[in-house]
């Protein structure tokens, strides 16, 4: 991989907008449920209640990815973020927690960063009741994201280019969830559909539409944002692998979740496709006995996970992650120009720096 040092400033770099990005999310929300709604008691106090899960949920422990993509895409062109670029960072954190809801509803997860998903929450003692609250919770919280974005105060053409520009990145993951939720109803899970779920959601959602979003509220020209959308391609799917592999062999305590579900559940990962291309008949045998099966034991899970490592599957994800994220460091350094002033310049660091650390977490 690149110099590490990059890597470890990119990380610092990330904390740091972290605790800030997390100060006004915690005022916005408080701002939100001073607003109030209903037209009668109980009703008020629904809402209250939902907006206090949503500001709970909201501010749980994350990455913020996406929020400093927004806030780098932006730095690029070399003017430093004000006050209207972090409200659309706020809003892209309101988006990501909205589908959040609804893909733990989807994945029948029932942690999410160490607590209870939306679903669960709600859904004490009556199932559908909680299942379709984390649709309409999560609904909420959309549009909000939405409003927060579309409200921030810059030019008014750059601010609804952008939104369209998120509201069709939303559009396109949804596609790749249907692609995603459909696939094992298609036969064969391969590498080429595995990549293929990757670049819809990853790559577009967290790395392709806030890059893209920051840079057009800058004004940066097509050509620099047309090597962002190169850069995200490979760096989504590096970030998803690495995902995947601490989704089944990572340390709850560390991910927040729980590392059996992805391979109860089903999901489809590069892990599970290169063992059913590169494992022999008893390591696939193993993994078809725990993939999918919820009622798979304990003992049918760890032949399973051990099947993934000893086929070459879990070396194969790990150094195809390690592989994209060299070539999206790459791709960034094509960035770094000769006149680039000192703002622009750390863009180009961080965009290095966080494809190296993306491969190397361990959250």
């Amino acid at each position: 991989m690149m110099n590490n040092s990059l890597g470890y400033l990119a990380k610092e770099r990330l904390e740091e907008l972290v605790i800030k990005i997390d100060q006004r999310l915690e005022k916005y929300w408080n701002e939100e449920i001073e607003k109030e709604f209903g037209f009668e008691e109980s009703q008020k106090k629904l809402v209250k209640k939902v907006l206090e899960h949503a500001k709970e949920h909201n501010l749980r422990a994350a990455k913020r990815l996406r929020a400093s993509f927004v806030y780098f895409g932006y730095l690029l062109s070399g003017k430093k973020p004000g006050e209207e670029i972090w409200k659309v960072m706020e809003g892209i954190e309101l988006v990501q927690t909205a589908l959040l809801m609804h893909d733990d509803f989807m994945d029948e997860d029932e942690l999410r960063r160490g607590r209870p998903t939306t679903h669960e929450y709600f859904g004490e003692g009556d199932k559908h009741y909680g299942e379709s609250m984390a649709v309409n919770v999560g609904d909420v919280v959309l549009c909000l994201g939405y409003e927060r974005v579309l409200s921030c105060g810059l030019d008014k053409e750059k601010v609804l280019e952008a939104t369209k520009i998120l509201m069709r990145g939303i559009t396109n993951t949804a596609f790749g969830q249907i692609y995603d939720v459909t696939l094992p109803k298609l036969g064969e899970l391969t590498e080429e559909k595995v990549l293929a779920i990757h670049r819809a959601k990853t790559s577009i959602y967290t790395f392709q539409n806030p890059l893209i979003i920051g840079g057009i509220l800058a004004g940066l020209d097509e050509k620099v944002l047309e090597t962002l959308k190169e850069y995200s391609f490979k760096g989504g799917v590096a970030f998803q692998l690495q995902d995947d592999v601490l989704g089944m062999f990572g340390e709850q305590e560390k991910t927040g979740k729980s590392v059996d579900s992805d391979l109860l559940q089903g999901k489809s990962t590069l892990l599970v496709a290169k063992t059913l291309e590169l494992g022999n008949e008893a390591q696939k045998k193993a993994l078809l006995e725990a993939w999918g099966n919820k009622e798979a034991t304990e003992g049918e899970i760890k032949k399973a996970k051990m099947a993934i490592k000893e086929s070459g599957s879990f070396a194969y994800s790990v150094d195809k992650a390690k592989q994209l994220a060299r070539e999206a460091v790459e791709i960034a350094e094509s960035l770094n120009k000769n006149n680039l002033n000192k703002e622009a310049k750390e863009a180009v660091d961080y965009l290095k720096g966080i494809a190296d650390y993306i491969v190397t977490r361990e959250i």
